[in-house]
């Protein structure tokens, strides 16, 4: 599903990744942890075709995806891959509503098309919003904000989703319906969930927990 081998990435003189081998299988629920620094959100956002890899090469269902060009990459992104960030990064002017459908937006469908309305509604009620749709990010909790984040990153059914800090703004109570959440929403709509995070508890939950040592993987 996820493949990563011989992974290098520097910033001017800095080496943040020093030969990062990886392989997730789909369906899989992996947590990244590691000290402040040891490179796991840049890693992350390697392998969610943020950031360019200084050598090494990552595939996603089989694609290098930094062979394609950017355009390409794009396209691929929007289409096979969701994001979730500590911070919502939701626009304040758009509904709960629209801001779900707004990649499947990007992606080429149009606003009035009923079909992408009825998928937002519908992912929004598995995540106990469906009282909110209509709602902007303000009048919303810091929980029901991260869960429409959540919603917008399952719009376009990626192949995977990557999330980095997810629970890093919540209270505890809203860290542990998200961790629970994490299982259902891949039990439902099977995607691969990678996830970057200092929460213990959440790490020993997942499938697997990967540690990263120095910008390599501790094995």
């Amino acid at each position: 599903m996820i493949k990563v081998e011989n992974v290098c990435k520097s910033f001017g003189s800095l080496e943040v990744l020093k030969g990062v081998d990886l392989a997730i299988a789909k369906g899989e629920i992996v947590s990244i942890v590691g000290a402040s620094g040891a490179g796991k959100s840049t890693l992350l956002q390697i392998m969610g075709s943020l950031l360019e890899p200084t050598s090494g090469k990552v595939y996603i269902d089989g694609t290098d995806i930094f062979s394609l060009d950017s355009t390409s990459v794009a396209k691929f992104r929007n289409s096979k891959i969701g994001f979730v960030f500590q911070f919502h990064h939701l626009l304040p002017e758009f509904t709960a509503l629209e801001n779900v459908m707004l990649p499947a937006n990007i992606k080429g469908e149009k606003w009035g098309n009923k079909a992408l309305k009825e998928r937002a509604i519908s992912i929004l009620n598995d995540l106990g919003l469906g009282e909110r749709i209509n709602h902007k990010p303000a009048q919303l909790s810091g929980g029901e904000q991260q869960r429409v984040a959540i919603a917008r990153a399952l719009i376009n059914n990626p192949a995977v989703i990557f999330a980095d800090e997810p629970s890093g703004n919540l209270d505890s109570k809203n860290k542990e319906e998200l961790h629970k959440l994490f299982f259902d929403l891949r039990d439902k709509y099977g995607q691969t969930i990678v996830i970057v995070t200092h929460e213990v508890e959440l790490a020993k939950g997942c499938d697997r927990c990967i540690e990263m040592t120095d910008g390599r993987i501790r094995v």
